[in-house]
């Protein structure tokens, strides 16, 4: 994305996003005029996505959920997420086949991205979603 704050979707961007997601022509402007107002530089950082993402759990702390969640969207690991990751990762949690899903979900157990997830990173996940289930539902597990 070059962190230009242009209101056009780059070409092969625009490209890239219709071959692989589900997304219309229309859906993806609109989704980057959204994005570009949020984030001009073209870049989420780790800090604004826990602000925007914490504003779905006022009661509580969701750093840690947030960290796996961005870690998951932040598919080439650059500490940022641009508008491709941000728009495919939108894709494969709203409306992408079952196995996108279940590979997203994995590489978000996965915490250490080695392929396996171990008995530690499972309880991790786990806790947090706990903690998360508690805190929007206000509910014991």
């Amino acid at each position: 994305m070059g962190g230009s704050s242009s209101s056009h979707v780059p070409k092969e961007d625009l490209a890239f996003l219709l071959a692989n997601t589900t997304f219309s022509k229309a859906q993806i402007k609109q989704w980057y005029k959204g994005f570009m107002r949020d984030c001009p530089a073209g870049q989420l950082s780790r800090q604004k996505f826990l602000e925007v993402y914490s504003e779905f759990f006022p009661g509580g702390n969701a750093e840690e959920f947030c960290e796996h969640v961005f870690r998951t969207f932040d598919a080439d690991n650059g500490g940022t997420i641009d508008f491709k990751e941000f728009l495919l990762a939108i894709n494969i949690t709203s409306s992408g086949k079952i196995s996108d899903k279940l590979n997203w979900a994995f590489s978000m157990y996965d915490i250490d991205g080695n392929g396996t997830i171990e008995k530690a990173e499972m309880i991790q996940i786990i806790s947090v979603s706990i903690v998360i289930r508690i805190l929007l539902y206000h509910t014991e597990i």
